[in-house]
């Protein structure tokens, strides 16, 4: 879970400036819807000429990163967005321990396993950094 998988669908802009957004999340249900709006808002600030379908594949990143952190680890988490000259940082962290494990997508039952697959297959590199009390799973866009 180291390496794109795929380039990404369209050329992504560089943004215009350096920005970082970073807010807490409710432990619940409504955490991704949060994290999208608060995330739409920020992207079209710091990154104005970022097409509409790109931005679409970002927020659908953070709601796929966002949901993993409140199915599988209890507690609070944290949405933070780095943008710079040529890149977008997208990371979530969260109070667990237990790294991210990419699994075969349940397309049956509904129960889950592509939201890492997704990111990668957007153009992100998806990464695990350890924290002291948890992790940060990054997905991360160059341009």
């Amino acid at each position: 879970m180291t390496t794109t998988t795929a380039p990404p669908p369209s050329p992504t802009p560089a943004p215009v400036a350096a920005g970082r957004l970073s807010i807490p999340l409710p432990s619940g249900p409504e955490a991704p819807s949060h994290a999208r709006r608060a995330a739409g808002g920020f992207l079209r600030r710091s990154w104005p000429s970022l097409a509409q379908d790109r931005c679409d594949d970002f927020l659908l990143i953070i709601s796929e990163l966002v949901t993993n952190a409140v199915r599988h680890a209890p507690g609070p988490s944290t949405l933070t967005l780095t943008t710079s000259a040529g890149a977008l940082d997208i990371a979530v962290s969260d109070c667990s321990c237990a790294p991210p494990a990419p699994r075969t997508p349940d397309l049956s039952d509904g129960t889950g396993g592509m939201g890492l697959h997704i990111a990668e297959d957007l153009g992100a590199q998806v990464f695990t950094e350890a924290l002291p009390e948890g992790k940060c799973v990054h997905a991360a866009f160059a341009t």
